[in-house]
């Protein structure tokens, strides 16, 4: 699976956003606007840095494919110790 610039990733029926402290309104529009005109918000996940899950409206998305997207859409450095945030 390729990482879709700048910081999207898709698994499955599932797409992630992340937005991390720093990010400017015009980098998160961005990747909003490469989701899907379908996607529908499914939750958010973290706390300094957060990950956005999309997916589908219809309710397809189980809670393995929603955790497998937001597990692979996270980098080594965000579980680095003093990351300077």
């Amino acid at each position: 699976m390729s990482r879709v610039p700048p910081r999207k990733k898709t698994a499955g029926a599932v797409a992630t956003v992340k937005v991390s402290p720093g990010m400017t309104a015009a980098e998160l529009s961005e990747q909003v606007e490469r989701l899907s005109a379908g996607a529908v918000f499914l939750g958010g996940f973290g706390d300094a840095g957060v990950v956005l899950a999309f997916g589908p409206a219809d309710g397809s998305v189980s809670d393995r494919d929603l955790l497998a997207a937001v597990v692979g859409s996270l980098a080594p450095e965000d579980f680095a110790t003093g990351r300077g945030r």
